[in-house]
């Protein structure tokens, strides 16, 4: 199987262009304007003095701050280097027989499932009714050898939320399947959240993600919530000092940025509002996010997304091009929300390529 395709390749795209880190806007990866938490900041300064040290094998200091933040017993909880390295643990150590997944969706699951063994069943929803869910159509594609069924909260690319009730429902009725979904915006929709059923739910995993709201992608840092037999078999099974002494201190250190949450739960609803009037203006088709990123459709007229992306990459400008994405085709791009005024960068580039 080839590698997933992910937005983030600043590097690349600097070496390439021969521009400064200053001078590309990255709207490939969707990554929290408002830059690192002061606290973060501080708390990684304090950190490097640690690191001459092991970091704690299992993260059980952050692991004890996640429970505390969260309300939730710390026997639920499971630290990670990036909700990626969760992902990649829970199928090799559950082993599931088949598993269902729901897209379109984030491609390091496919590469997990197979590595593990899994079959890889897929249920597709649709951009014709913005990507409706339905537990009746979830619960039809399940079969006996069905042991997991993985989806995203808020979707990803599409930013779209999904109910909690119906996601309750649906682990209810699931049985002794496992439902993995990923939370890994739900930070910037936290009334989709089901953190607070992880300890009355026996077949209930929420996968989260510190990286895209508090800004600090190049430090690793997420974790898993989920019944605690569940926990006490991924902590048996994971390499020792998989997160840095820098990413624990960093990851502890967000969860005390109160005034961060409320300015990024204040600011983004706004920004995306005005971005998403912007390209609609430009006869963009823009999916109803709930997240800090944009799916969007492009019209008949333009060139297609690949195209899009290479012209704007040519001016400093990435975006990401979701023809991987399937069943999405290649019509389809997905933008970030960043500031204002790179925000009207990236229009008035668009604009021009338009005309």
């Amino acid at each position: 199987m080839s590698k997933p395709i992910h937005g983030g390749g600043v590097d690349r795209a600097m070496a390439d262009l021969g521009r400064s880190r200053d001078e590309i806007a990255d709207f490939s990866a969707s990554i929290n304007p408002l830059g690192v938490p002061p606290q973060v900041r501080s708390a990684l300064n304090e950190a490097v003095a640690r690191i001459g040290d092991y970091p704690e094998i299992d993260a059980e200091s952050l692991r004890q701050d996640l429970a505390a933040f969260h309300h939730l017993p710390a026997e639920n909880l499971l630290p990670g280097s990036g909700s990626t390295e969760l992902i990649y643990l829970l199928p090799r150590v559950f082993r599931p027989r088949t598993t269902l997944l729901v897209k379109p969706c984030f491609g390091e699951y496919a590469p997990a499932l197979t590595r593990s063994g899994s079959q890889i069943n897929s249920l597709s929803l649709s951009d014709g009714d913005n990507f409706k869910f339905s537990v009746d159509r979830i619960l039809s594609a399940v079969d006996a050898s069905t042991d997991l069924v993985l989806l995203a909260n808020p979707g990803n690319p599409s930013g779209i939320g999904i109910d909690p009730r119906q996601l309750i429902e649906l682990a209810e009725k699931l049985g002794p399947c496992r439902l993995l979904v990923d939370e890994a915006f739900a930070d910037f929709c936290p009334e989709r959240s089901l953190l607070a059923v992880v300890p009355r739910s026996e077949n209930l995993l929420i996968l989260r993600s510190l990286t895209k709201f508090y800004a600090i992608p190049g430090l690793r840092a997420g974790y898993l919530a989920g019944p605690a037999t569940d926990i006490s078999l991924l902590l048996a099974a994971r390499e020792p000092w998989s997160i840095s002494n820098l990413a624990i201190a960093a990851a502890r250190a967000c969860l005390t940025a109160a005034d961060y949450q409320a300015e990024t739960l204040r600011l983004i609803p706004q920004l995306r509002e005005e971005l998403a009037a912007g390209l609609t203006g430009l006869g963009l088709k823009v999916f109803p996010s709930e997240a800090n990123y944009l799916l969007c459709q492009l019209p008949e007229t333009a060139p297609p997304a690949e195209r899009v992306a290479e012209l704007l990459r040519q001016h400093g400008i990435l975006i990401r091009n979701c023809a991987d994405f399937l069943p999405l085709d290649s019509r389809f791009l997905r933008v970030a929300v960043l500031g204002k005024v790179t925000n009207d960068r990236l229009l008035r580039e668009l604009q021009l390529i338009f005309e």
